[in-house]
């Protein structure tokens, strides 16, 4: 495109010009014709790093700490509530972090929790009745705590009840509410009986029951890893893990899934979606498979393989029976953490940070198969000399759908970025309708219930027996900065047209 483009510039500098009769009309002329092919090229160039439809990244986090990973929820007055903790520079201490998206802006973030310790992880969701709840862990091994706020009024730190402080053990855990208000807790231990366990509480939280062990069967000198928890339309509960290795003579292996048919009663057995193997060059070092649920189909991506190609396996029976291991996305391979949404009309929305070109991609899954993965933003080229220049080198890609028909997207710097930034971008979908909103209440005083502590340890209880084998069945802070490279880049053109001009210009007046 370049080169068709300054191809075309010289020659209409020929036409135009001619050989030494130089007038300012002409050279006007040129200038503008120059200029118009330079913004078009420009226009060529944005819509390279840049997808189609998608708003420009928009920075979360602050400047006073190290931002984590979002957590995001949308609820039914078609709010995106996003959740991060920031280490701050200054004091250390660790912070959650909670902003509102209605579409359009985002609210300042606010404050409303803090703490001396480091905050593993977080987990949102709202309610039927449109209450808000999260439950994170804190060090890594627990405690977790929990908390809720009325999903329409949750900015102010003062409408959060107190936190519930519940005693496991728990590195990770994710938080979900069936449609009795129970409040089911999925978490990993990775100290004593490493492993994944489950427990729930029918009394808002009050208390909580005994903890169930899910595999037992724990590969030796394994911890869990990448935990997925999500409910289908029938209150079944659905998990997907890996596990990842203690020392150099273990190595990564086993992807696992559980459910729970009868709301959390009785687990299966963990059903073995895909492990190492050796003579296919199949390894599962950076597995980290994410999971989603739409209806009563489960679907489930990792990357395994030489270098990470994705793979795919899949349910229509609530992970009863199993398709077949399908490698997915042709070439595009690489591991930087991916993310799953589920749009108003039921669709399946992969993103992932792959390469090459390197970005952030996107396909969707059309009821039979995943479609061409589209650049939703570009990290880097191949064979680019200038590396990523001021692009953001995107992790932990975490989407969310609002309204049923517009795609939030999360995303930040490498986790090991000591000054990791948090940003955000939104696309809407032309070919769904929005879902309706419920109107949002009027704001009241009146505080959330606060709740006692909870200090009593649940005893595990295993559960799962052995493993199958079977392989068939207000505005954000401020916007990132452009490509000003590609500009500068696109510029060029009209500069060395200048430059001739000038230079011709000056031959012409010293010919005697």
């Amino acid at each position: 495109m370049y080169w068709e483009m300054l191809r075309l510039g010289l020659h209409l500098f020929s036409k135009i010009i001619g050989p030494w009769h130089v007038s300012k009309q002409r050279i006007g002329i040129v200038l503008c014709a120059v200029s118009l092919l330079s913004l078009c090229w420009i226009a060529s160039v944005q819509a390279q790093v840049q997808g189609s439809g998608w708003s420009e990244p928009y920075r979360l986090s602050s400047e006073a700490g190290k931002a984590s990973e979002a957590y995001c929820v949308t609820d039914q007055y078609s709010y995106v509530h996003c959740f991060w903790t920031e280490t701050l520079f200054e004091d250390q201490q660790s912070i959650i972090q909670y902003a509102r998206f209605n579409g359009e802006t985002w609210s300042p973030p606010n404050d409303i929790y803090v703490t001396e310790v480091v905050i593993t992880n977080l987990s949102p969701v709202v309610d039927q009745n449109g209450t808000l709840h999260i439950a994170w862990t804190e060090g890594l091994n627990g405690p977790a705590f929990y908390t809720n706020a009325p999903a329409y009024n949750a900015l102010p730190a003062k409408n959060w009840a107190h936190p519930i402080r519940i005693d496991i053990p728990a590195n990770t855990l994710h938080l979900r509410i069936d449609s009795r208000g129970v409040l089911h807790i999925l978490y990993t231990n990775r100290m004593e009986e490493p492993g994944v366990y489950y427990v729930r509480s029918e009394d808002q939280g009050r208390t909580w029951s005994e903890a169930d062990w899910l595999d037992p069967d724990i590969l030796p000198n394994h911890i869990p890893d990448s935990l997925n928890f999500e409910l289908d339309k029938t209150d079944g509960l659905h998990a997907v893990w890996f596990y990842g290795a203690l020392d150099q003579s273990s190595r990564p292996d086993w992807i696992r899934y559980a459910h729970s048919l009868d709301g959390g009663d009785t687990w299966s057995a963990p059903f073995l979606i895909d492990q190492y193997d050796e003579e296919r060059e199949h390894n599962l070092t950076v597995a980290s498979p994410i999971m989603t649920v739409s209806g009563q189909s489960v679907h489930v991506i990792w990357a395994a393989g030489s270098l990470p190609y994705r793979q795919h396996r899949f349910s229509t029976d609530a992970g009863q029976t199993w398709s077949p291991s399908r490698r997915i996305f042709g070439e595009l391979h690489g591991q930087a953490f991916d993310g799953f949404a589920v749009d108003g009309a039921g669709r399946v929305h992969f993103f992932g940070q792959i390469r090459y070109p390197q970005g952030i991609y996107h396909s969707y899954w059309d009821s039979t198969q995943w479609t061409t993965p589209s650049l939703v933003y570009l990290i880097a080229q191949e064979d680019s000399e200038q590396g990523i220049g001021d692009r953001i080198h995107a992790h932990l890609i975490r989407p969310v759908v609002r309204a049923g028909n517009q795609l939030v997207l999360t995303f930040g710097d490498p986790p090991a970025d000591p000054g990791r930034r948090l940003f955000a971008m939104y696309r809407t979908l032309d070919d769904i309708a929005p879902l309706e909103a419920i109107p949002t209440p009027l704001a009241t005083e009146t505080p959330v219930p606060v709740f006692g502590l909870i200090s009593s340890r649940p005893t595990p209880t295993p559960t799962a027996t052995a493993p199958l084998f079977d392989r068939a069945a207000a505005q954000p802070l401020g916007p990132v900065p452009g490509p000003s490279l590609a500009l500068r880049v696109a510029l060029l053109p009209t500069l060395l047209l200048l430059g001739g001009i000038v230079v011709i210009r000056l031959l012409y007046k010293l010919k005697p």
